[in-house]
């Protein structure tokens, strides 16, 4: 009696990776679809960002730092279960005794047409039994009615269930062929992507040796998609591979990691320098020179233009704070100029008068010592009522000066042809007390740097002295005229400071009160948004004036060493949370299944990035060997020191999470 064919055998492919399978199941767990590494793959959200001067890199590093270690444990790819696996899994099929064989056979064919292949393979096989005993029984039955007619049992034949066993049998076959067919295409399939996914490797090789910039993470993000579009590779080399692929990750994200801390430490100098434009315009307010006052300004905003973007979340406020102490300076030069315009064409008016009156001066001749010394006091008279008056209007500033000059100066030189018959000396000791009269009186009439101009004035003073004597009836006069000029300088200096000190009293006490909050926040244990309090305090101490001299060294080292204190407690928080989170991941990975290779393969990885960065440290000292005999302040060289800096940083770190790693396996060893 012939027999329906044997289902297809489970060839040693599909035991070899079914084997591979039962001995590791958590990687299978852990491997379900190859292509979700790139959906996880740890991209700083700073880069996501628009790459304006002012926005690029802008992401904190917590952020990156957390995306990149996130790769170790998520962006795991997955493990490809051959097709015959999916014959375990089977919906439940209906029940065929009811049938007849030719339903059953016609049901066979319905399965063949209309059901994926391991499906139909499957449905055969509950159909071949019952098409069995069907056929079984309708020839038992024709034998049995053959010997109740008078037949020999051994001369029986019966062939009426043959055409439906050939049928049977040649669907069945026609399914295991297709299902060879589809395995052998797929085996291809997985060969050729094997091949790809190692070409790819190679380009992440290379973005690995080269800098991290945002081209290099943007053809990572590309080679990431195209390995995610790239299906399943051999049963053999699932593990290699992906182990390979997430190693190089690894080695492109702590480079890139380094590069955006540089970034950012780059942007916090710049960050730094641009707030203090912002305190050095904001003292503008104070200026009394609204030339000086433009011409700083003006210098400012170029300096502000030259230095490069600060973090992005300061850009916006830092940007309007400067702005905001811009426009307050602008609008004050303007408000000043638009009311000192008025006074400039009363000024002048008397200063025309008072050319008038010079000019009579250059006329004037005498053969009488008194009436020169008469005449010159009366043109210092002018001077100083010329100095007094204030500025005029730019346009005929410098033509009625010049005017005035001239013909100021051509009566002294009248005068001093005259006396320079009479007495040489005498004559050269006026006329250098005369000019330090002049300068005293120019000192005295624009006050501008006090403790300069101070300095000057004790100088001539002390010049005064050394020159001899001049005429007896110019003496006391020269001698008034300097003595008034020093005397008007001091008395200003004397009102000016006055206010000043007030004023620095009153910013004391407002500072003192910032600093009764500091020590507030400093002795709480815990402060929810503490960092934006310290930032509110920072803001109102930098927006307040000086204070006296005096307090000045105190208040600001009981200042500093208060924010050195909350900054160091709350950042080691911050740090020993991450160390506690780290352990208790190493702890879970320890007693999940196939835990003890898991941690070694932690191990491993960490080995290997501790071993590439200090491979780029001894890179970068040997590099910075050819600045040693050069200047010491390259900027080249102070970035690569940064760099070495920050890169010790991060060993020590992964040499922490190592020695927590170790000592976890350890433990699991021995509990073992």
């Amino acid at each position: 009696m012939s027999e329906l064919n044997d289902d297809v055998t489970t060839t040693p492919e599909i035991t070899s990776e079914l084997s591979s399978v039962e001995q590791n199941p958590t990687l299978a767990t852990e491997t379900a679809e190859p292509a979700e590494v790139t959906a996880n793959a740890p991209v700083p959200a700073a880069m996501e960002e628009n790459n304006t001067p002012e926005a690029t890199h802008s992401e904190s590093i917590e952020s990156a730092t957390h995306e990149t270690s996130s790769i170790t444990t998520d962006a795991i790819d997955h493990i490809d279960i051959s097709d015959d696996e999916h014959e375990l899994v089977v919906e439940e099929l209906p029940d065929f005794n009811h049938l007849s064989k030719e339903e059953l056979l016609a049901t066979a064919i319905t399965a063949a047409q209309n059901k994926e292949v391991n499906e139909a393979i499957q449905i055969l096989k509950v159909i071949r039994p019952q098409l069995d005993a069907a056929l079984n029984e309708e020839e038992a039955q024709s034998l049995h009615k053959f010997i109740e007619e008078g037949g020999e049992k051994d001369s029986f034949e019966w062939k009426a269930g043959d055409k439906i066993r050939e049928q049977f049998n040649k669907i069945f076959k026609e399914l295991k062929d297709k299902k060879q067919a589809i395995k052998q295409a797929q085996e291809a399939e997985k060969v050729k992507n094997l091949a790809a996914k190692n070409a790819i490797l190679e380009q992440i090789k290379q973005l690995n040796e080269s800098e991290g910039t945002m081209d290099s993470l943007k053809k990572l993000k590309e080679l990431q998609n195209e390995w995610k579009r790239i299906k399943h590779v051999p049963a053999e080399n699932v593990e290699s591979i992906y182990e390979s692929y997430r190693v190089q990750n690894e080695i492109f994200y702590d480079k890139f990691r380094i590069n955006i801390e540089l970034i950012q430490l780059d942007r916090e100098k710049n960050l730094d320098q641009k707030i203090d434009l912002c305190k050095k315009v904001s003292e503008l307010s104070a200026e009394t020179s609204l030339k000086k006052a433009l011409i700083s300004v003006k210098k400012f905003q170029e300096d502000w233009k030259n230095i490069g973007p600060v973090p992005k979340e300061a850009n916006e406020d830092i940007w309007a704070r400067f702005k905001a102490e811009v426009d307050k300076v602008y609008t004050f030069i303007k408000a000043e100029n638009e009311k000192m315009e008025g006074v400039r064409q009363e000024n002048l008016a008397a200063k025309q008068s008072i050319l008038v009156k010079a000019k009579e001066l250059e006329s004037f001749t005498t053969n009488r010592i008194k009436d020169w010394l008469e005449k010159t006091e009366y043109a210092n008279q002018l001077m100083e009522d010329w100095r007094k008056i204030g500025h005029i209007p730019l346009s005929v500033r410098e033509e009625i000066w010049n005017d005035f000059r001239t013909a100021r100066n051509n009566f002294f030189n009248n005068k001093n042809n005259y006396f320079k018959t009479i007495n040489h000396e005498r004559n050269q000791n006026l006329k250098l007390k005369t000019e330090m009269c002049e300068k005293a009186e120019e000192i005295s009439a624009n006050p501008i740097d006090w403790a300069k101009q101070t300095e000057e004035l004790k100088g001539l003073q002390e010049k005064w002295k050394s020159v001899g004597q001049v005429g007896d009836k110019m003496n006391d006069v020269i001698w008034k005229r300097f003595r008034s000029a020093c005397d008007a300088f001091f008395a200003k200096k004397a009102e000016r400071y006055a206010s000043v000190i007030d004023e620095q009293k009153q910013n004391l006490e407002k500072k003192q009160s910032l600093i009764t909050k500091l020590e507030e926040l400093a002795a709480q244990e815990d402060v929810p948004n503490v960092f934006a309090e310290l930032k509110i305090i920072q803001d109102e101490w930098n927006g307040i004036g000086y204070v006296p001299n005096a307090n000045k060294n105190d208040i600001f080292k009981k200042y500093n060493d208060l924010l050195d204190k909350l900054y160091g407690k709350y950042r080691q928080l911050n740090k020993d949370m991450r160390s506690e989170k780290e352990r208790q991941q190493f702890n879970e990975l320890a007693t999940a299944p196939n835990g003890a290779h898991r941690l070694q393969r932690e191990e491993k990885i960490l080995l290997e990035r501790i071993k590439g960065m200090k491979g780029d440290i001894d890179t970068w000292e040997n590099n910075l060997g050819f600045f040693k005999h050069g200047n010491s302040k390259n900027a080249m060289a102070e970035q690569i020191q940064d760099k070495i800096a920050i890169a010790n940083k991060h060993v020590k770190e992964l040499e922490e999470k190592l020695k927590t790693l170790r000592s976890i396996k350890s433990k699991s060893e021995s509990e073992a």
